[in-house]
C-alpha cells in the first residue's frame, strides 16, 4: 500500500538519495555535472523551500515525491 504523506525536514537525505539515484539510473549514460551535495542544498534551498513536497512510501520507504511550486504553477 502506498502512503501519501507532507514532506518533512528529516526526510531531506532519503528524498535526495532517491532523486539522484534514480536521475543516474534513468540516465546511465550521462554523467552529471553537479555533486550529490549541489542536489541536495538545491532540494533544501530551492525546491523544499519555495514548494509544497508531498512523499510517497511504501513500508516506510521512500519511494516517490512530488513538488508543486504554485506561485509559478509547476509541479
Amino acid at each position: 500500500m502506498v502512503t501519501i504523506r507532507p514532506y518533512q525536514l528529516n526526510d531531506l537525505e532519503d528524498t535526495v538519495h532517491l532523486w539522484y539515484r534514480t536521475w543516474h539510473q534513468t540516465f546511465p549514460d550521462i554523467q552529471h555535472p553537479q555533486p550529490y551535495f549541489t542536489w541536495k542544498v538545491r532540494f533544501r534551498d530551492d525546491l523544499a523551500a519555495r514548494g509544497d513536497v508531498w512523499l510517497a512510501e511504501v513500508e516506510n520507504q521512500i519511494v516517490g515525491f512530488l513538488v508543486v511550486i504554485k506561485e509559478e504553477h509547476r509541479i
